[in-house]
């Protein structure tokens, strides 16, 4: 690794006086494209398992440890993606090239998952469909969300640029993405079935990323001119210890994510006993306090820095979730819920802010632009919590004698019991662990000043460079 970069006698620029703004309309249509990644891999997350479980007829543990696996197969398209979209260079850019071209392709293979064709008399054949079709929309999936990410740290350089478009786009997210896929699914599902759904969020979520081109704008001076291998790259980015507790620090707030969502539809069908529409009126009380949670939390960021923001996220949430281990009605889950989403804005936003962090401090250090191979490493990551939570759960739901063809009310004691368990106390242990993490975390106070001066004065260097190289090539 190279530390040049970093000597002293690197110029200190106010990074308030190099970055540019990002005005309200391009981040609004930038923000379109998590909310077509929300839309359909949070649709994916919450209900793939209850579909191919309770719906499809799967055994619950064939589901699970097929999820569990799938998790490490699939895992090797992250970094992969995210080297080679550091690497592209076409008159479109970077990452705008894969979205645009993605854009149709995964929203079939979305579509696809929602309609096997085999049933539960053939369970051998269904299997094999259910890990062949989620591998490849996972894969597509994959490759356009890593791009929409890596733009983030590009187009936003200062912790109060960062801190206002990730709340902005988080909660367009929440709203748009989250907000739609968990709230109305189940609606569209009991009047259109579940084909229909996959065809409708699909082509939705298509749309969304064809108008999330508008808003993006990259930078072609941090475009690689000299091109480096994987292996190298892969050393470079695995060595670096701020990333690494980071990566961390992503799997437990993913982790938490993702038992909550898998967990939902069995905790509103077996321990609630509610249909889908008051499904629906329970997920937009989670969502409408998640939503307003954002607002406030970006102003957290602002005051305090991203680390001590999560730290009291995360640590509100764990409290505030413990009383998901007794509710038994509608009106008092709905509560719990709701106050629950005003505490986890600090932990959605964290990771964003985290991570554009790191860009920084590697791009100080180095001198390389690499926000792809970090995302692509991030994503490697990001398939194991709801592969850990899935195999947990259908374990779990099996070894407590779960029946899908019992009625709710006839499942044994000991299910209900499992469900209840699994959505409370496994976040919790998530979220200490998270904290503990977090305390480990440098990049903060003046150490982190410092880190983005120098990223705003070597940004300036770059594009003065390249509007040389420009002028020069004209000539």
């Amino acid at each position: 690794m190279t530390n040049h970069v970093i000597d002293r006698a690197t110029p200190r620029t106010n990074p308030v006086d190099l970055e540019e703004r990002v005005p309200f309309w391009r981040t609004l249509f930038y923000s379109l494209g998590n909310a077509a990644g929300l839309l359909t891999y949070s649709t994916f997350n919450t209900f793939i398992q209850y579909f191919y479980t309770t719906v499809v007829g799967l055994p619950p543990e064939w589901v699970g440890r097929g999820w569990f696996a799938f998790g490490f197969w699939n895992a090797i398209n992250d970094p992969v993606a995210g080297w080679l979209s550091d690497r592209t260079s076409t008159r479109w850019g970077r990452r705008r090239f894969f979205i645009g071209l993605l854009a149709i392709p995964v929203a079939v293979a979305f579509a696809l998952v929602w309609l096997p064709p085999f049933d539960r008399q053939n369970p051998t054949a269904l299997l094999v469909y259910f890990l062949a079709i989620i591998s490849l929309y996972d894969l597509l999936q994959t490759i356009i969300t890593l791009n929409q990410d890596a733009l983030f740290p590009e187009m936003y350089q200062s912790t109060a640029e960062r801190a206002a478009g990730a709340s902005i786009r988080q909660l367009i997210g929440f709203l748009a993405g989250n907000g739609l896929a968990v709230a109305l699914t189940p609606i569209i599902y009991e009047h259109l079935g579940w084909g229909a759904l996959g065809v409708l969020w699909g082509a939705t979520a298509a749309g969304l990323h064809f108008l999330s081109l508008i808003g993006i704008k990259e930078n072609p001076a941090f475009a690689q001119k000299k091109k480096s291998s994987l292996r190298s790259q892969l050393r470079i980015v695995t060595t670096n210890r701020t990333f690494l507790i980071v990566l961390s620090i992503n799997f437990m707030t993913r982790f938490i994510l993702a038992v909550l969502v898998a967990v939902l539809p069995f905790f509103a069908t077996y321990v609630l006993q509610i249909e889908g529409q008051q499904l629906t009126r329970l997920l937009l009380v989670l969502f409408a306090g998640a939503g307003v949670s954002l607002l406030i939390w970006q102003r957290i960021i602002r005051r305090v820095g991203s680390r001590a923001a999560m730290i009291l996220s995360m640590t509100s949430t764990a409290i505030l979730a413990i009383p998901l281990i007794f509710v038994s009605s509608l009106t008092s889950a709905a509560i719990v819920l709701g106050v629950l989403g005003l505490a986890v804005g600090g932990a959605v936003l964290g990771p964003d802010m985290l991570f554009a962090e790191v860009i920084d401090e590697d791009y100080v250090r180095t001198g390389r632009r690499r926000e792809g191979m970090y995302r692509g490493i991030l994503g490697f990551i990001f398939r194991f919590p709801p592969a850990v939570a899935g195999l947990i759960l259908g374990e779990g739901l099996a070894l407590t004698g779960f029946d899908a063809d019992l009625p709710a009310n006839a499942q044994p004691e000991a299910v209900i019991t499992a469900i209840r368990v699994f959505a409370a106390a496994l976040p919790m242990i998530a979220v200490v662990a998270g904290i503990a993490l977090l305390f480990a975390y440098p990049l903060y106070g003046s150490y982190l000043a410092d880190i983005q001066q120098r990223a705003a004065a070597l940004r300036r260097s770059a594009n003065d460079a390249y509007a040389r190289d420009s002028a020069s090539a004209l000539d």
